[in-house]
């Protein structure tokens, strides 16, 4: 499926070439913080399952409220599908 986020990293820059100067600053925010979110430039963290010794990576969101990705973490907050799994072991972090 297609991400809101991949457009706007695929053809993000030249929608704003074309109209960045009539496009209000909350929208060009909300923008850029979509293209960024969970990806190296706003970090992460590494988990470490100490029983099998895998190691995982976890990029930040932006916690934007228009981006969907962190909408849908909002909706789920505390339900499991926030954790982290260990593919060999089954736990979680």
């Amino acid at each position: 499926m297609v991400e809101v986020a991949e457009i706007f990293r695929l053809h993000g820059a030249q929608y704003r070439a074309k109209y960045e100067s009539r496009m209000l600053r909350s929208h060009l925010r909300a923008m850029r913080d979509i293209e960024d979110c969970r990806t190296a430039s706003l970090g992460g963290e590494v988990y470490l399952c100490k029983k099998c010794d895998d190691y995982r990576y976890s990029y930040h969101s932006c916690k934007n409220r228009h981006c969907p990705k962190c909408q849908n973490d909002q909706a789920n907050r505390g339900s499991k599908s926030k954790r982290i799994y260990c593919c060999r072991s089954g736990t979680s972090w």
